[in-house]
Parts: structure tokens; C-alpha cells; sequence
């Protein structure tokens, strides 16, 4: 797996060309820091020159173009191309199209789109670009990009997998964690009276944090890092170190959060994601566009640690299967009580 990741970076990417990456997740997702986080490990081992970071409120064409007269435009990877998450596709697009003499990449994602209008002007401005690649994380993605996008695509898994070997589980506190979507992608509200009689269980998201001086911080660099100041190389590095960090510390929040479960039942692509390189036996419900499904038939369709299920029930009784041939393995400590 990592070496298909690695590869697909050292094709997709110029190493030594200036680089910009954009889009940092500033909020409170792990899975979006997970995946920044991955992307640079990506960046240094292609030995990118980067020059410029920035989040949707930070970006400036101006102080990109000062800080890299020429280079590659990276658009930070994840599940929201189409028509899901708006937002964030009109602001790619946006760079696509402003952007003609530069090399954009978007690095790997989850396409989906339910609006023929949308798909017909996402198509019309990604196909204008003189040099644009599309790298995309499963099948499905690929044949949408190639087929009805008409675009360059690039088959490649998800970038925070390049975490893998540097995130390291703890010992498990209760039976089965359940960490469930609370947002527009969940599929089902199945998953937030989940109970297994007879053994403890949480649920939780990971939406929810704390403000943190790291929080403000990294609000204070992106001020800075849009105004003129930006164009100066410390800027940009006070924040790039402030996105890593904070992205570190979310990934960190994460890997608490699902390694306190010998079990783990989700509806979120990266706590899959992040199960498999802890190695916490884990059960997945599908999200609202079938995402999790897509990427898991692509990547790690047939491996043991997880296991598919369409409804809360199945979850349960596969909960139950694990929870059996896990007991001998996993140390554990005492169980508590149910918490949402």
C-alpha cells in the first residue's frame, strides 16, 4: 500500500518545482488533518520545494504568485469533490481556472456528484486547464474523472496511509467504541443508539474540541500569512509549522478517541483508515454516497480487521464476532458505563 502511494506521488508530482499546497482542514475533522498530515510526509519524500500553504480564508493569488513565480498548485486531497461539499469544490475551480500557467494536481479524492449542471461546469473548466491531473482514491472516482469528466486521472490510495508506522495505539478502555457521523454524509441515525447488552460501549464523534492556544495560534499565522507580510519565506513558515502541528495534534486526538475501543463500529472513511494502521478490529457502515464502501473494495477489500455491514443490527451481531475472538489478544482495562 505504500509503495502504490509513493508511487502515485512520484508520478503526479515535480520533484524540486516550487510548490504550493492549499486548502489546509482548519477545523475540527481528524480525518482532514490526517490526510494533511500525510501529504506532506508525501511532500518531503517527492522532495517538493514548498513555498506556500494556505486554508480556504488564508489563500491570496497575489502572495502565491510572489512567493513562486512558476511551479505546481497542489489541492489538498479528501472526500469532497462534487457536489457534497460545496465550498470547497467552487474554490478549486476557482484556482483551476485562475491558474492556467501552472501545473495543478488535485491529490486523491472521493468524487461525487448528484447535479448534471454542476458535473457539466466542473467538466467544462477542468478540461480547459492546459495541465491538470486528477488523482482519485477508488474505481468509481476514476471512471467519473475519465469518463464524464473527461480529465486525467490518477488511481491512488488515500494520502494519510503515509502516517503509517508513526501512529501507535494505546491500551483499549471499554468494549466497543462507536464513532459515529453527526454530519450531512451520515446515512443513518442507526449508529447513535447502538448498545451491546452485556459489554460497555461509547459513542462519540470527533467534531467536538476544545479551543486550544495551538487553535488561536494558527488564526494568528493565517492573518498574517494573507496580508502582504505572506510573501515572506518566515511567514510561511510559521504557517506551515502551525498547520503541521495543529493537523499532529488532531491526528493525535483521533488515535486517543479510537484506541479506546478493543472494537470499533464507524461510518467515517479515516477512522477505517486509521483502525487499519493501529490494528483495531473494526466494523463500517457505509456514508450517505457510499464512500467508505468504494475505497474499501479498492484497497483492503478480504483484510480481517474490517468488516462491512448495511445496518446498526449487523453491526451489533458482528460486534459481538469480534468482540469474542479479540478477548483472548487485547489487554483491557475495566469497563464504563455508556456516554454520548
Amino acid at each position: 500500500m505504500l509503495a502504490t502511494i509513493r508511487d502515485g506521488y512520484a508520478k503526479a508530482l515535480v520533484p524540486g518545482l516550487p510548490t504550493a499546497l492549499l486548502d489546509f482542514p482548519d477545523h475540527s475533522n481528524v480525518g482532514d488533518s490526517a490526510i494533511w498530515a500525510g501529504e506532506m510526509v508525501g511532500l518531503r519524500e517527492v522532495n517538493c520545494d514548498l513555498r506556500y500553504v494556505c486554508d480556504l480564508d488564508s489563500f491570496s493569488e497575489a502572495v502565491l504568485r510572489r512567493r513562486m513565480p512558476y511551479g505546481q498548485i497542489l489541492l489538498h486531497g479528501g472526500g469532497n469533490f462534487g457536489t457534497v461539499w460545496p465550498r470547497y469544490q467552487a474554490f478549486r475551480e476557482a484556482v483551476v481556472q485562475r491558474f492556467t500557467d501552472y501545473r495543478v494536481v488535485q491529490l486523491p479524492q472521493s468524487l461525487h456528484f448528484d447535479d448534471d449542471a454542476v458535473l457539466a461546469r466542473a467538466r467544462r473548466r477542468l478540461i480547459a486547464h492546459p495541465d491538470f491531473l486528477l488523482m482519485v482514491r477508488d474505481r468509481r472516482s476514476e471512471a467519473l474523472a475519465r469518463d464524464q469528466l473527461n480529465v486525467p486521472a490518477l488511481l491512488c490510495p488515500d494520502s494519510a496511509l503515509l502516517l503509517q508506522g508513526s501512529l501507535h495505539r494505546a491500551t483499549p478502555s471499554v468494549d466497543v467504541l462507536v464513532l459515529a457521523r453527526t454530519d450531512k454524509e451520515a446515512q443513518s441515525g442507526g449508529l447513535h443508539a447502538f448498545t451491546l447488552p452485556g459489554h460497555s460501549v461509547v459513542g462519540v464523534d470527533w467534531l467536538d474540541e476544545d479551543v486550544t492556544a495551538l487553535i488561536r495560534m494558527t488564526s494568528w499565522t493565517k492573518r498574517l500569512g494573507k496580508s502582504w507580510l505572506g510573501s515572506f519565506g518566515r511567514v510561511q513558515q510559521a504557517e506551515r509549522i502551525a498547520f503541521r502541528q495543529l493537523a499532529n495534534a488532531r491526528v493525535a486526538r483521533g488515535v486517543e478517541m479510537l484506541s479506546r475501543g478493543r472494537v470499533v463500529v464507524t461510518d467515517r472513511l479515516h477512522a477505517h483508515i486509521i483502525c487499519m494502521m493501529l490494528g483495531i478490529p473494526h466494523i463500517v457502515l457505509d456514508n450517505n454516497y457510499g464512500k467508505l464502501g468504494e475505497f474499501i473494495d479498492c484497497w483492503h477489500h478480504g483484510d480481517p480487521l474490517v468488516r462491512r455491514v448495511a445496518t446498526a443490527e449487523a453491526a451489533q451481531r458482528e460486534a459481538l464476532t469480534l468482540l469474542n475472538e479479540t478477548a483472548a489478544s487485547v489487554a483491557f482495562a475495566p469497563a464504563v458505563t455508556k456516554s454520548n
